[in-house]
């Protein structure tokens, strides 16, 4: 038994031309916030805000940088859906993609702080910011905010990919291959923004995929494409 898939149009093309751009770009952006990103000394606060004050307009920059990725991967990860032609994998594509937009946003917000703690220790003593700094990052509801934007933005990204490998969109490789930029940026200070670029890998191939799924050829072929009895596509567009 058969179905055809009726769900594609050329309506969807702009979509997805903007979901791929948007997730091939987010890499990139996040690759060069981390290049920017000042050398901290130590782990204490005051190591941390004196190197945000020592050079302010590369950390406005890095800042940027972060924030734009992932405003970027908020708008883009909805794309993933788009590359599923059945039920297989739609719940777990869909639950990654929500969480994981939400905890983009959250991300994304979180990087105005930088522009006032590179800020503070140019206007006020550095034992005054970093009491205010102490203060704020004290806060309960500032940690969850946070966390809830760390484990959305950072940790459910592997759900969205094993949607997509279930669905038989991508390889079940890709799904801890999109986790390993969290460690090889900080475990590695030089290689690791290159390595992490790298391991980024999953994300730009679903922006390549929705950028091919976007050509009139793949769109015609979806329109008409039937499913197999495992309700498993058509392997078209691939």
């Amino acid at each position: 038994m058969t179905t055809t898939n009726t769900g594609f149009d050329a309506s969807g093309a702009p979509l997805r031309r903007l979901a791929g751009a948007a997730l091939i770009a987010a890499p990139v952006l996040m690759t060069g916030g981390m290049l920017t990103s000042p050398p901290q000394a130590g782990d204490s606060s005051s190591a941390y805000l004196s190197s945000l004050a020592e050079d302010f307009g590369l950390t406005v920059l890095s800042a940027n940088l972060f924030h734009y990725a992932w405003v970027l991967i908020a708008l883009g990860v909805p794309g993933a859906l788009l590359l599923l032609r059945g039920r297989r994998g739609r719940g777990l594509t869909t639950a990654g993609v929500v969480l994981t937009m939400f905890g983009a946003v959250q991300m994304s917000g979180l990087l105005l702080s930088d522009w006032f703690t590179g800020a503070m220790p140019d206007v006020v003593p550095l034992g005054d910011a970093v009491r205010v700094f102490d203060q704020v990052t004290a806060d309960p509801s500032l940690n969850a905010w946070r966390l809830s934007g760390m484990a959305g933005g950072v940790l459910l990204l592997p759900l969205v990919l094993a949607g997509l490998a279930r669905a038989g969109v991508v390889g079940w490789w890709t799904v801890p291959v999109v986790a390993l930029p969290y460690v090889a940026g900080p475990a590695v200070p030089v290689a690791g923004p290159v390595l992490a670029l790298a391991a980024y890998a999953p994300l730009m191939l679903i922006g390549a995929r929705l950028l091919r799924r976007s050509r009139s050829d793949v769109r015609t072929a979806e329109a008409a494409g039937p499913y197999d009895s495992a309700d498993r596509p058509a392997e078209i567009g691939r």
